[in-house]
């Protein structure tokens, strides 16, 4: 039953990553990151956002969909982003 909340007309999967990219200054004040993924339920987007230098959550309430599309939020730890996912080795 939870696949038909989630299944719905999606816009473009880069437009909505680029939406999303201009949103997120309004949620966080640290590093994020938004991509494209999967899993067994389907495709989703996810965003990353760094906890600050005291490991505190600074991004709450964004949304469950946008454009269609599954969000996934992860929090990562303090310059996770720089030093993981933008590393050379780092993208999946």
């Amino acid at each position: 039953m939870a696949n038909i909340f989630w299944k719905r007309n999606k816009i473009d999967r880069d437009e909505a990553i680029n939406q999303l990219m201009n949103m997120l200054p309004d949620y966080t004040d640290t590093r994020f990151k938004v991509k494209a993924d999967g899993d067994d339920s389907g495709s989703y987007i996810c965003i990353y956002t760094e906890r600050d230098e005291n490991q505190q959550e600074t991004c709450k309430d964004l949304p469950q969909i946008h454009g269609g599309w599954r969000i996934v939020h992860v929090y990562t730890p303090h310059e996770y982003i720089k030093y993981v996912l933008d590393s050379k080795n780092g993208d999946r």
